[in-house]
């Protein structure tokens, strides 16, 4: 055998490189296309297996009942109280005793602090000297004048000397009283300016409150004064806590009108209940001036203002509006919902898919048209006439009735035909697993069905 030439091997060659081109583009395509095929088969059967989008809005809602609502007239001022006293220390000295603390009950007389002051001991010291002096004197010209020692005029002067003694000692002891700080009423001791130790007087030194008589004087404009009188009762509220509230009832009213404020005097005495409000306390006032009963309200919070009219968004049952179906139906795909007899690129991707796979199109879409595993609900406007309001109520004249469903939570940005939620309605989670449930009570149906005919073929065989 001859060896192979140059122009044999190089003809082979070029063969095996023709045949890799020619074969190279089937084995692409093929994997591609199997890829892709996988690719739809998994996208397609995620998609059909994935439950309707869920676009409610979750929201809160209560119906309009019958109830009652007040009319306030609204504004504000300083707790205070109707017995409060500064005391002052009519003598100076040096503090050497404290006897109550800021927060002791005190009752009227009770002592509170002592100073010392020098000069007032020693003018009630000699005061008594002096008493105890004419006293004698007094009583010797009386056994005098029994025996006819000394006359009635001598008699006269020991008596009055005793007088002026008995006077002057009263007025040291009382100045001398001046070192004792007593409280002058009944109340609680709110402020203690004193020290021990430092000079008092001339200053406060304790600061005692009535605080079972707490009042608020307030000013209304001239042109509410026809609606104010005494007696009506008046909600408290601290300005900076809506937690610490009180009653009240308004006690007087002033008769004349302030010419340079045009405002009227009122007088709200607080009740002694209130325990929360404390002198001092800048509180919001609510006289209430009327009140209508038995008529249709809402929660506050329900009342929405659009464009200057009140407005309340109403819950009822139905379909959300028909672009809000088309959506949900196509699973937020951007070419939308198509018309029947429509060509395949007017279908929704996923039914184009199924018809590009020969699958069962009209099932599909009798599937996606049936109603999602949850209550149908959608938000409705309508529009009010409101009466009364107070901070928890309102009273609605007209655009409800009794029973309506209205939103109070979630109102903000709804329109109507918006898809909505109530927390109780199921949602996503318990429709997929309804679904899972009924797949697995058809896979256990199959299977016994396929148990069944099998055995029904063993038994036929072995015959």
């Amino acid at each position: 055998m001859s060896p192979p030439t140059a122009r044999s091997s190089s003809a082979r060659l070029l063969s095996a490189a023709v045949l890799l081109l020619a074969l190279t583009p089937a084995c692409s395509m093929q994997a591609s296309g199997g890829k892709d095929a996988s690719s739809d088969e998994s996208k397609d059967g995620k998609d059909e297996d994935a439950p309707a989008p869920d676009r409610r809005v979750l929201i809160q809602a209560v119906p309009a009942v019958q109830g009652e609502v007040a009319d306030h007239l609204v504004t504000s001022g300083t707790l205070e109280s109707e017995a409060q006293a500064d005391i002052v220390p009519e003598a100076s000295g040096i503090v050497t005793r404290i006897e109550a603390e800021e927060g002791d009950q005190v009752h009227k007389g009770q002592l509170l602090a002592v100073i010392n002051n020098a000069t007032l001991d020693a003018g009630a010291e000699r005061a008594q000297v002096e008493l105890d002096r004419a006293r004698r004197g007094a009583e010797t010209a009386a056994t005098l004048h029994d025996r006819g020692a000394v006359s009635d005029q001598e008699l006269r002067t020991a008596q009055e000397a005793l007088k002026t003694a008995e006077a002057s000692f009263q007025e040291a002891s009382h100045t001398q009283g001046f070192t004792r700080i007593v409280s002058p009423i009944d109340g609680t001791v709110s402020v203690r300016d004193l020290r021990l130790g430092e000079l008092a007087g001339g200053k406060r030194a304790f600061q005692v409150v009535d605080l079972d008589r707490l009042r608020v004087v307030v000013q209304l404009p001239e042109k509410d004064l026809p609606r104010v009188r005494e007696g009506q009762q008046v909600v408290l509220q601290s300005a900076y806590d809506d937690g610490t509230h009180g009653q009240g009832v308004v006690a007087r009213v002033s008769p004349v009108v302030d010419p340079q404020s045009g405002t009227v005097r009122v007088t709200v005495a607080v009740d002694s209940r209130s325990t929360d409000l404390r002198p001092g306390q800048f509180v919001k006032v609510r006289v209430e001036v009327a009140r209508h009963r038995e008529v249709l309200t809402i929660p506050r919070r329900a009342l929405v203002w659009i464009d200057g009219e009140p407005v309340a968004w109403k819950v009822v049952e139905g379909a959300p509006d028909e672009q809000e179906q088309a959506d949900a139906k196509d699973g937020g795909a951007k070419d939308g919902g198509a018309k029947d007899g429509a060509g395949e690129k007017d279908e929704p991707g996923w039914l184009a898919k199924l018809m590009h796979r020969g699958e069962d199109v009209d099932a599909a879409k009798d599937k996606a048209a049936e109603p999602p595993p949850w209550p149908l609900r959608k938000a409705e406007r309508a529009d009010l006439e409101v009466g009364f309001q107070d901070p928890e109520l309102v009273e609605v004249k007209s655009g409800l009735s009794p029973g309506d469903l209205v939103v109070t939570i979630g109102n903000q940005n709804l329109r109507g035909g918006t898809p909505l939620r109530l927390p109780e309605d199921p949602g996503p989670e318990a429709a997929r697993k309804d679904k899972d449930k009924d797949k697995d009570k058809d896979k256990d149906k199959d299977a016994s069905k396929d148990a069944a005919t099998t055995d029904d073929k063993a038994e036929g065989d072995a015959g």
